[in-house]
């Protein structure tokens, strides 16, 4: 029978997967409380939030959770031991940057997987991701990819009307 700090937990996991669907789950074992306060600041600028959670109750709330309760997730091997849950609304790429950067540092946060838009990710495929633009950088590349046809549409009405002004210059200095 399930006590009340567990069930209070589920609910608690179970509303930050609904707030929060994209998630990485990592092994933070050996690493010291600063190094991960450390990690927990560079995460919170990333705004995400990383919670040490109790495997059972995470699969219970992650099975309970609206926001994957269509979904078949199974994590295999990747789910064994402490972890962590690294939570994120849609910023997943760049909270998969910082873990792969801290993890560079301290060998101890190794990412087992991660979850992003409906997509179970094994370890590599969280770490191609730490490699994707973010949405912001997306959206200035796809702008300046539909503003350059148009800059190089005025440029070139501009020589255009450059060319025939000089026309008219000489035209008018040779009559003048």
């Amino acid at each position: 029978m399930a006590n009340a700090a567990n069930i209070e937990a589920v609910s608690e996991l179970k509303t930050r997967l609904e707030n929060k669907p994209n998630f990485i789950l990592a092994s933070y074992s050996g690493l010291t409380v600063e190094d991960m306060s450390n990690l927990r600041a560079k995460l919170r600028k990333e705004g995400s939030e990383m919670k040490v959670i109790k495997n059972n109750l995470f699969l219970r709330a992650l099975k309970e959770s609206s926001a994957h309760k269509d979904k078949s997730i199974e994590f295999g091997d990747a789910y064994k031991g402490p972890l962590a849950a690294i939570f994120s609304t849609e910023s997943l790429p760049a909270i998969a940057k910082v873990c792969k950067d801290f993890a560079k540092d301290k060998k101890e946060l190794e990412v087992k997987t991660g979850y992003m838009d409906g997509q179970v990710l094994d370890k590599s495929g969280v770490e191609a991701i730490a490699g994707l633009p973010s949405k912001a950088e997306l959206l200035s590349q796809i702008a300046r990819g539909l503003n350059a046809p148009t800059t190089q549409i005025a440029s070139g009405i501009n020589q255009i009307m450059a060319s025939l002004a000089r026309a008219i210059n000489a035209v008018g200095e040779k009559n003048g």
